[in-house]
């Protein structure tokens, strides 16, 4: 026995919601290069001087890369798997160690979503303007009415 989804695939999501998902991914990869940039930069900085370097300026700037990581894994939850997903992904991102876990889950659920829906994903997600609307079934203008 077969279901819809099995005959048909899943439903595509409208265009304004691609866009979406593809904008939010984008900079929550953004948010996740920021933070490695900025502890490789202390691990350098800290190799190369003799003394150990100030720790509270990285500390400072992870928390808030990590409030707005959190801000961006909420969004881009809210869009695919609803708002209780959301608030829950979101908890977890404050959490140390738990954050890395759950940024590369929800990315990895954004690039499911927009492959799914037929939208080439690179390493830095995917581009909106490569997210082209799409007739629907229900545009077709030659229905004679």
């Amino acid at each position: 026995m077969s279901t819809f989804d099995d005959e048909f695939g899943p439903p595509e999501r409208p265009v304004a919601a691609l866009k979406r998902i593809a904008r939010y991914q984008r900079w929550l990869i953004a948010v996740v290069l920021g933070q490695l940039i900025l502890w490789a930069g202390f691990v350098a900085l800290a190799f190369v001087s003799r003394r150990g370097p100030a720790v509270q300026f990285p500390m400072v700037l992870t928390f808030i890369l990590g409030a707005v990581g959190a801000v961006f894994v909420f969004l881009l939850s809210w869009e695919l798997k609803g708002p209780f997903a959301a608030f829950m992904f979101a908890a977890a991102t404050v959490l140390p160690c738990m954050g890395l876990i759950i940024l590369t889950l929800v990315n990895s659920y954004a690039s499911a979503e927009l492959r799914r829906n037929g939208i080439r994903v690179g390493v830095f997600g995917a581009s909106e303007n490569s997210i082209t609307d799409r007739p629907s079934l229900y545009d077709d203008e030659d229905a004679g009415w």
